[in-house]
């Protein structure tokens, strides 16, 4: 079926959407990893900080008073995609309700994945920059995930 925006859809439509702040923010990664296309906006999350994750290439997100993160809205995310990201996410993050404001201002609810608190561990206090991962990590990155299919 495809809906109003164009896009086809393989099951359900779901009015859920996603923020993304780290690998998943380069559409590249979304699609190799949900096999689907989304429409995207830039958006920020307040009240959460991001840092690389230690010994790794992808960064978490906290709770943090005055933080704002940057990072995409993929919007209309479908039932099977979440259960490929959750896949994705593993066993370190807890998938969240926030709410991110768009660039056109507007505040849209979402999901997002957040570190568990029992793992803040094991960020560090290393900000995460997605141009940097992109010209250093993505190739490698993509050629890793495009098994979760």
């Amino acid at each position: 079926m495809i809906n109003v925006l164009g896009f086809i859809h393989l099951g359900k439509i779901s009015d859920m959407n996603i923020f993304t702040y780290g690998t998943l923010m380069l559409p590249s990664v979304m699609t190799a990893v949900t096999a689907r296309e989304f429409r995207f906006n830039p958006a920020i999350l307040k009240g959460y900080a991001r840092f690389t994750v230690k010994g790794e290439s992808y960064p978490g997100i906290i709770p943090a008073t005055d933080a704002v993160t940057k990072g995409i809205i993929y919007f209309y995310v479908d039932e099977r995609s979440f259960e490929r990201l959750d896949q994705f996410e593993g066993s370190l993050y807890q998938r969240t309700p926030v709410r991110v404001e768009t660039e056109e201002r507007e505040i849209r609810d979402a999901e997002t994945y957040v570190i568990k608190p029992e793992y803040r561990g094991c960020l560090s206090s290393k900000k995460w920059n997605v141009t940097e991962f992109s010209q250093k990590h993505l190739k490698a990155f993509l050629e890793t995930y495009q098994g979760l299919r």
